[in-house]
């Protein structure tokens, strides 16, 4: 409950800032109606009707940091909405887009910056697979774009919320084999990191002190090297907590065969006793506030 309230707040605030003043934003947000009350009614309204004071026909640098900004807010609203609203909404950035290569570009670009980028902070999968469903939905695409999008299609798809987990085998210090599916526990958290990873060894140590982590009697935690360096494997001295599993894939399989898309690391996947994917690729932040909902 604690944090459905604190998504209804952020929603609220967001669209609070679409009733902002010319003088305090670029963009020109919809009006949203004063009658309409209701949250999930107005962010549905803001949503779907998003770009229809923006001018796609103006090329010069202002208007497109100006949509740049739009995007961001965009994309930024979008993680609250429902399946169905993000698909409208998409469908109606596709629509004023229409055959315009240029823009068609541009958004892609966009796209790829803000929501496939493993470092930038609006990333969200479930809104980059609609986003990308949308974009190849055009009829300007030449081949080698039709291809490029599938391929990343096809890599964020992969092990959504929702869906059942890939299962895969690893490899523990003594050489014993084991698979994520014979983890019996009413929630496992699978962190994926790297003993070579500068990134990882940043944070690592957080993800262990976390004392939501920790403190999760619900929780099994299993920490996997996908790739197929077992010398640096090997060779790192064993610091994980004392109730953690540890492993790696036998011939960096996970990595090769692309189970999990990893584009950076250390990349944490929450999991309820069904091993369906609760939290994908999340920040230490998301895993905690997941698991501060006790009734997941």
């Amino acid at each position: 409950m604690k944090y459905v309230k604190r998504i209804l707040v952020a929603v609220l605030c967001a669209l609070c800032a679409v009733g902002l003043s010319a003088q305090d934003v670029q963009f020109p947000f919809p009006e949203v109606p004063t009658l309409m009350t209701d949250t999930q009614a107005r962010l549905r309204f803001v949503l779907e009707n998003f770009w229809s004071r923006y001018d796609f026909t103006d090329a010069s640098t202002y208007n497109e940091q100006v949509g740049e900004q739009g995007f961001s807010e965009f994309i930024n609203l979008m993680q609250y909405a429902d399946a169905a609203t993000q698909k409208t909404a998409v469908a109606g950035l596709m629509k004023r887009i229409g055959k315009d290569v240029r823009l068609m570009k541009r958004f892609d670009s966009l796209t790829g910056h803000y929501l496939g980028n493993p470092n930038s902070p609006l990333r969200n999968d479930v809104t980059y697979e609609q986003m990308l469903r949308g974009l190849l939905a055009s009829p300007v695409l030449d081949e080698a774009q039709r291809s490029r999008m599938d391929f990343r299609l096809k890599m964020v798809t992969r092990n959504q919320p929702g869906t059942q987990a890939a299962d895969f085998e690893y490899l523990d210090r003594m050489g014993q084999r084991h698979r994520l599916y014979d983890l019996q526990s009413e929630l496992t958290l699978v962190v994926f990191s790297d003993p070579e990873c500068e990134h990882c060894h940043e944070l690592m140590p957080k993800i262990m002190d976390s004392k939501v982590i920790s403190g999760d009697r619900r929780l099994k935690v299993v920490s996997i090297y996908p790739d197929d360096n077992v010398k640096a494997w090997m060779q790192m001295r064993p610091t994980l907590p004392r109730n953690w599993s540890e492993g790696r894939s036998p011939a960096g399989k996970i990595m090769h065969d692309q189970t999990y898309f990893l584009p950076a690391l250390p990349s944490m996947y929450l999991l309820d006793k069904d091993k369906r994917v609760i939290v994908k690729d999340g920040s230490l932040e998301q895993v905690e506030k997941r698991l501060e909902i006790k009734d997941i």
